[in-house]
């Protein structure tokens, strides 16, 4: 039987990011390159309703407290400058309308671990650890208007990459549909 599949890459991070992040060329990684602060990055394209963005832990410093910030944006990062970025997205960011994040618990943000998190239609942002469902991370998102992940990378968390593989999603079910409808209006006429 036929498939249509729908190919979605995960993320790459945007050009526009805080001055203390180095991007990779690959835009997969993303490293904060001095002190605790100014470590705002966001998804360089939008990400779908439930669209599961996956980021690990990369390396990690003992030098600091507390750990990586993640959520989502609804200001498109092509509109902002990354020097006007503030040293924090909690609560320099949270505190303006459009900007959704919090902060991981430091004692889940060690090297290897990868956060999961994706919106759901009713505004929840919902994660996991290493696979792991955790459950709701905040709530009340504004899912009218196009989501950037938002990941600032804060305390001992020091870099981050987007993982995942190309998901293919199988549409059968519209497929199975279609046939029924079709063979139910050629028998009915």
């Amino acid at each position: 039987m036929n498939r249509l599949t729908l190919k979605i890459s995960p993320p790459l991070f945007h050009h526009t990011h805080s001055d203390n992040i180095a991007i990779s060329c690959d835009r997969r990684r993303a490293r904060r390159l001095t002190t605790f602060c100014k470590g705002i990055c966001f998804s360089a394209r939008t990400i779908a309703p439930l669209e599961r963005v996956h980021v690990r832990v990369t390396d990690v410093s003992s030098l600091w407290s507390g750990a990586l910030r993640f959520g989502f944006s609804s200001h498109d990062p092509a509109s902002l400058v990354g020097s006007g970025l503030p040293r924090y997205a909690c609560p320099d960011l949270t505190n303006r309308p459009g900007y959704w994040a919090k902060a991981l618990p430091e004692r889940l943000a060690s090297r290897g671990t990868v956060i999961t998190f994706c919106y759901t239609r009713n505004g929840d942002v919902v994660y996991g650890i290493n696979g792991e469902d955790k459950g709701v991370f905040l709530n009340s998102v504004d899912i009218i208007r196009p989501l950037w992940a938002l990941i600032d990378i804060y305390g001992n968390t020091t870099a981050v990459e987007f993982v995942g593989k190309n998901v293919v999603i199988v549409v059968n079910l519209l497929l199975k549909v279609f046939v029924k409808l079709h063979w139910y209006m050629v028998s009915f006429y």
